[in-house]
């Protein structure tokens, strides 16, 4: 959920039924105003992937990821990252083994970008 989706629950969960009734009926009549979409074939953007660097740290590892990874937004993939880089500092996983997952990961989130999936 996005700030302006949290900002309108915030304003809807104030209001009284009726009020919330307005809302919705004032939402739905500029929604039947606009007009449709137009389908927009996706663009679908390659990696460029970077090598590893000599003695590529976890947090270097992420850094060239986003860089080949420009596509892929960093918000989606925190709660991935976070659990990786902490199996790393305080669960003493050496950083070669975090940094081959944490390529699978950034791969496994290509795929989902591109719509190829297989867990999809």
């Amino acid at each position: 959920m996005n700030s302006r989706e949290r900002q309108f629950l915030k304003v809807m969960r104030k209001l009284d039924a009726a009020g919330q009734e307005q809302v919705v009926a004032f939402a739905e009549f500029l929604r039947s105003r606009q007009k449709p979409e137009q389908p927009q074939e996706k663009v679908i953007e390659k990696p460029n992937l970077l090598p590893p660097r000599e003695g590529e740290t976890v947090v270097g590892a992420i850094k060239r990821l986003r860089e080949s990874y420009t596509m892929l937004d960093a918000k989606d993939m925190l709660n991935d990252t976070s659990s990786l880089m902490s199996k790393h500092v305080m669960g003493g996983i050496e950083a070669e083994t975090v940094i081959a997952e944490l390529e699978v990961m950034f791969e496994r989130h290509y795929q989902r970008y591109c719509g190829t999936t297989e867990d999809a």
